[in-house]
Parts: C-alpha cells; structure tokens; sequence
C-alpha cells in the first residue's frame, strides 16, 4: 500500500453503518480512489514485470513493431511506478 493509498483511507474515521462522521460522501470517495489506486498500480506492475528476455525475437517487421511497442509499454508502465510512494 502506498502511502497515498494508506493516507486516503485513514484520514477519515467513520463507521457508515454506525457512527457517520458528517463526511460519508468525502469519505466514500476517498476509499473508491484508493481502491482505484491500487487497481491500477497493480495493472502497471504486471506490465513492468515483463521481461524482454520472456518476449518472443521478432521474426518479421510486424513482430518487431509489436515488441518495440510492448517495450515502450514496459518503459511507461516502469516509470508511472517510480513515483509510486508519495
């Protein structure tokens, strides 16, 4: 969990079944963006995780298009993890 993530679901103490704290709205969105987070930082990664290695050698042009785009995919993917803890 980041630590936007963790940020996002305790800055808000409610119970909303029981003890609602005036905020359930804020507090609802705040615990969908973190669930959303988490989605996509864990979609990101399965595409960092892909190793050129385990990528089939291009045979013709066409393969060689696609691996340079699943590279670039790669690339994008690692990056947009980086900055992942703030």
């Amino acid at each position: 969990m980041t630590d936007l993530v963790k940020r996002l679901r305790e800055n808000c103490s409610c119970n909303f079944s029981s003890t609602p704290c005036g905020a359930e709205e804020e507090c609802r969105n705040a615990f969908e963006g973190a669930d959303r987070i988490e989605k996509l930082e864990a979609a990101l990664r399965k595409i960092a995780d892909i190793e050129h290695e385990d990528l089939p050698k291009p045979v013709g042009a066409a393969e060689g298009t696609l691996w340079v785009i699943l590279a670039g995919c790669v690339e994008v993917a690692e990056k947009a993890l980086e900055g992942k803890n703030d």
